[in-house]
């Protein structure tokens, strides 16, 4: 085989040679492996490859006669199975490649890995080239994951879906050292990056929140529970502006000046939100919150853009936190 003829045979699409393998069996005439490989200047593994393919892939009836030393179909097969996929649908597939990379580090990894090549190994060639150029084209940036042990992440995810109990070390946000908690696992969210479990916090005897990265020597209990009819995920973390868990019911009102009112009137923050438009171009954003503290760095991140309207304590913590950074400067 000449150097134009090997760089033919590596460039001919896998679906070029499934075809051609095909029409070869509907002729009747029995191919094998080395006959196949020496007509499409490939090698024998690679046809052997493509027939395991059809066989267990396409699901095609394929078996090989011992007497006549070739390939062939135990029934009538008119064309080979093909996969219709739109381009609405090809670009969905290309953006759960992409948010894959959200989850690098964690147990889903692997698993989410395995089944989108899967599937991308039962498209053809042109539609698997395209996947690859949207891939390139699209990027996601959703905070950095924080660093996690897969065990601690496999525990959590086990209580929560077997309903047992767990205990683990956690050391609160700020805090030196670690303490005893048993938690009834109700929930697992990821939220820019980063793994919390919602649940039944034994110690406080109220549902609470825990950041995965500060927990340590999970361990399986054998105590079983049931999760509350009347407890909603969506609402529990529909109450807070990020993730902290609700403390109370509070009606907020921001107004946002020129030039980033725009900005902010475009953007959904809340599912609760309601936007005031005012004619000098500011607006008012309304939202209704569970806790203040993750909404107060949100304002305070915004400088003089930015106006709490209500509640009284919302302005109150702004007022003290603005004093506190006046004095440092």
């Amino acid at each position: 085989m000449d150097n134009d003829s090997k760089i033919h045979s590596l460039k001919r699409p896998a679906i070029e040679r499934m075809l051609r393998i095909h029409q070869e069996l509907k002729t009747g005439s029995y191919p094998n492996c080395t006959t196949l490989a020496r007509e499409m200047e490939v090698s024998t593994k690679t046809i052997s490859r493509d027939l395991d393919f059809m066989r267990d892939r396409m699901l095609l009836p394929l078996e090989y006669h011992q007497s006549k030393h070739g390939f062939y179909y135990t029934k009538e097969v008119q064309s080979l199975p093909t996969i219709d996929i739109s381009e609405g649908e090809l670009l969905a597939l290309s953006i759960a490649r992409k948010a894959m990379d959200h989850y690098k580090g964690t147990p889903f990894e692997k698993p989410l890995s395995n089944a989108l090549n899967k599937l991308a190994a039962s498209l053809p060639e042109t539609i698997t080239a395209n996947l690859t150029q949207l891939s390139e084209t699209i990027s996601f940036r959703q905070g950095r994951s924080s660093q996690i042990q897969d065990s601690i992440l496999n525990t959590f995810t086990k209580s929560a879906l077997e309903k047992r109990e767990i205990t683990f070390q956690y050391r609160k946000l700020g805090a030196k050292e670690a303490e005893a908690r048993t938690l009834k696992t109700y929930h697992l969210t990821n939220f820019l990056g980063k793994w919390y479990a919602i649940g039944l916090d034994a110690k406080r005897d109220a549902i609470r929140t825990f950041h995965l990265s500060r927990a340590s020597s999970a361990q399986l209990t054998e105590t079983r529970f049931t999760i509350p009819k009347n407890f909603s995920a969506e609402e529990y973390l529909g109450s807070s502006f990020g993730i902290y868990s609700p403390e109370g019911d509070h009606e907020i009102a921001i107004k946002f000046l020129n030039p980033i009112s725009e900005y902010i009137a475009e953007n959904v923050w809340h599912p609760s939100q309601e936007v005031e438009y005012h004619p000098d171009g500011s607006v008012t954003i309304r939202f209704r919150l569970g806790n203040l503290v993750e909404v107060s760095s949100w304002i305070l991140s915004w400088g003089e853009n930015a106006i709490a309207l209500s509640p009284p304590e919302l302005r109150a913590n702004l007022k003290s936190t603005a004093q506190k950074i006046d004095a440092l400067y």
